[in-house]
Parts: C-alpha cells; structure tokens; sequence
C-alpha cells in the first residue's frame, strides 16, 4: 500500500512539469508566429 502511494505521487508530480515544458514551446512558438506576421505588415508599411 505504501510503495503504491509513493509511485502515484511521483507519477503526478513528473505530469505538470511536462505540461509546463508543453504550455511554455506553445506559447512561444504562437508568440514567434504572431512576431513574424506582425514584422512582415510592418515592413510592407514601411515601404
């Protein structure tokens, strides 16, 4: 019963840090998109 408890919290504690690691490459892949589409309008004003 214990060893059981033991592996179900190290279980749940490894699952956050993977979706922090997903949530962080999501946003910044989004924020380097939303970036380069704004630089692109940006230029084409620009000239």
């Amino acid at each position: 019963m214990i060893y059981q408890k033991e592996k179900k919290i190290s279980f749940r504690e490894r699952i956050p840090s993977l979706n922090i690691f997903l949530f962080l490459g999501f946003n910044l892949s989004l924020i380097s998109i939303l970036g380069f589409i704004w630089f692109n309008s940006a230029i084409e004003k620009l000239v």
